[in-house]
């Protein structure tokens, strides 16, 4: 009989990872998510004219300004197309309101270069994802602009300030116990106010699939995620609908399906094994709830992000451990049978 060695004792460096992440293989994760991120881009736009273009260039520019200056004081080996940065910065782009001033995308991206990336060795090496932790440091400090919306097929200026009537989201009517006013085709189209870039759902949809094709995202994570929060909100409804509307509406409205296919999916801040990469996604998916539900904020899901990276380690020992136990208890039916 084979000799069990504790899943604590077993280093995680012998395991076999899902995802090579060597340079080129990162490289090349960041351009299939600078592609995905690109319809959306072009939606906002469609909605609100030239101002999206400009906020996603100010902020992707401060995130690589920030990590090129890192990368030279610290004499880092590094290469000019390192797409990471571009990453976040659209990631921070899309979840902000098109009519946002311009300062706030460059401080969030500053943000989350130079204080989440880069103090822990650049890419590849960072322990939070630093596109949800630079959009909750815009959200807690300019929530009135962050979570205030203008009306879609409006046209924005591009330059100075915006004259538009801002809105609250279907996700603060939510919070506030209310039913959105938004019919299922606009839903679906994201022709509702919201996040430039995480309401067309459809579009999501449809660049979700790419990813999956290009093995760029595993699908045990947006699968985990989607899944716990549509049983959440089934069985605990806030608005009085019935369970199945209640879960369209929490899905759709905010930026729960963009969380589920843009910043979960990271490859260098979750789980490494198959079995807690899809409980990695279940536990996000709850505590995105929790935080839309209980938090101060109506989006949640960059602090369940920034939470469950915090996880990601003990998961994937938990999920170890836990085939380990499963494996020993097989075998030793097996030999009992015998």
């Amino acid at each position: 009989m084979k000799e069990f060695i504790p899943a604590a004792k077993r280093p995680l460096t012998k395991r076999k990872p899902l995802i090579l992440l060597s340079r080129d293989s990162s490289n090349a994760m960041m351009g299939d998510m600078v592609i995905a991120m690109l319809p959306l881009l072009v939606m906002a736009c469609y909605f609100y004219g030239s101002r999206p273009l400009m906020v996603a260039l100010y902020s992707v520019a401060a995130c690589k300004a920030a990590d090129c200056l890192c990368n030279w004081i610290a004499r880092r080996k590094w290469m000019f197309a390192d797409l990471s940065p571009v990453v976040t910065g659209l990631v921070i782009a899309m979840l902000l309101p098109a009519s946002i001033p311009y300062y706030i995308p460059i401080a969030a991206g500053l943000f989350a270069i130079l204080v989440v990336k880069q103090p822990f060795g650049g890419t590849g090496n960072n322990l939070f994802n630093p596109a949800a932790a630079g959009f909750a440091f815009a959200a807690v400090c300019w929530p009135q602009l962050v979570f205030h919306y203008p009306q879609p097929l409006e046209r924005l200026e591009a330059a100075g300030e915006v004259t538009a009537r801002l809105m609250e989201g279907s996700a603060h009517t939510l919070k506030l116990g209310g039913i959105p006013s938004i019919d299922w085709q606009e839903l679906l189209l994201g022709n509702f106010a919201g996040p430039m870039g995480a309401t067309h759902i459809l579009v999501m949809a449809t660049c979700l699939i790419f990813l999956l094709a290009r093995k760029t995202a595993d699908w045990r994570i947006p699968l985990g995620f989607v899944f716990s929060a549509a049983l959440f909100s089934f069985f605990f409804s806030r608005i009085p609908t019935s369970p199945l509307n209640s879960v369209c509406f929490e899905l759709f409205s905010g930026s729960v399906i963009f969380t589920a296919i843009y910043m979960i999916t990271d490859p260098v801040t979750s789980p490494k094994t198959g079995l807690g990469r899809f409980l990695y996604g279940l536990t996000a998916g709850l505590f995105t709830m929790l935080f839309r539900y209980y938090g101060g904020f109506e989006q949640g899901g960059m602090f369940a992000v920034l939470f469950c990276n915090a996880l990601a380690f003990a998961i994937d020992r938990g999920a170890i451990s836990a085939k380990e136990y499963i494996r020993r208890v097989c075998v030793e039916l097996v030999n009992f049978k015998k």
